[in-house]
């Protein structure tokens, strides 16, 4: 018996292996022709339609944009190798403990995945919330001496946290093609859902539309900045109490089944191997997801631009 569990388990190790180099291949070769498709149209744009109101933008394909929102530097060879460990540990939990083991554990481990990415964005909101008043300071005070607007824009975001690495790089880029690149602001500001980069992206283009000038409005912005940082700070610091109740509440549940699966032995028989553990198993997932989802949306709110 054991020996046809390790033959199956191999056969599911050579074929999650296979499923994986064929699917490496195909993101490969579809990427590169994304890549040269793009590099078509970029180049059979007109110099007037670059240069309009939809210049220099943030495009980003949905793994790229998981990565950097949470400041993850993975290359692809990496996050390749990183899916195929996690493949293979979920294939030898399947073959040796069974569906419903591997159920279990695939719930934790995209929990656990998750909760660490929105961990890692909210750092990066944060530091973007903290930093952006600064950096509209040096903005001006580049322009105080004698530099221009777009070059103090871009020695103000180089000079500051490299959240901002992004957006110097097409700012940079725009700047030197002569495109217009306010957009970039703004698809920044979506990008990690901060608001306050759209008041910056109004003032650039209020300026350029109208000649006006940017001093004014930039010293508005910086004022209207630092009060919402005052108010966020404010804010965060009057719900801490009810947020990390919320943490404690979605994390004690699963930690504690976890404590009683792995303490007693007989209860962890008779709820992976029977219907009835099964059925409890599957309520209790359900319900989890539920609870985490409403207090979620109950406290969606706090911090947030």
């Amino acid at each position: 018996m054991s020996s046809q569990i390790w033959f199956v388990g191999a056969l599911l190790v050579g074929l999650l292996a296979t499923v994986l180099v064929i699917v490496q291949l195909v993101w490969g070769y579809l990427r590169n022709h994304h890549q040269i498709i793009q590099a078509i149209r970029t180049r059979l744009t007109a110099a007037s339609e670059s240069s309009g109101l939809g210049g220099a933008r943030v495009d980003l394909g949905p793994l790229e944009k998981l990565l950097v929102q949470a400041d993850i530097g993975w290359s692809m060879r990496r996050l390749v190798t990183i899916t195929a460990v996690l493949l293979l540990a979920l294939a030898f939990i399947a073959v040796s403990r069974g569906v419903v083991v591997l159920l279990v554990v695939l719930f934790f481990v995209v929990t656990a995945l998750g909760v660490w990415w929105r961990m890692r964005f909210q750092k990066q909101r944060q530091i973007i919330h903290e930093q952006l008043p600064g950096v509209v300071e040096a903005v001006l005070r580049n322009i105080d001496a004698g530099r221009s607007l777009e070059h103090s824009l871009i020695s103000a975001f180089d000079e500051s946290s490299p959240v901002f690495t992004p957006l110097v790089f097409r700012l940079r880029n725009a700047v030197e093609a002569g495109r217009e690149y306010t957009r970039l602001f703004e698809d920044f500001a979506e990008l990690y859902k901060v608001p306050s980069m759209v008041l910056v992206a109004i003032a650039l283009r209020t300026t350029s539309r109208f000649g006006s000038s940017i001093r004014p409005v930039l010293e508005q912005v910086s004022a209207s900045l630092r009060s919402q940082q005052a108010l966020r700070q404010e804010f965060m610091a009057a719900t801490a109490e009810t947020r990390f109740t919320a943490i404690s509440f979605a994390i004690i549940p699963p930690a504690l089944a976890v404590f009683m699966v792995l303490i007693n032995q007989e209860y962890s028989d008779a709820l992976l191997h029977t219907s009835t553990g099964h059925s409890l198993l599957l309520t209790a997932g359900i319900l989890q997801v539920i609870g985490m989802l409403v207090m979620w949306r109950m406290i969606q709110g706090v911090g947030r631009g």
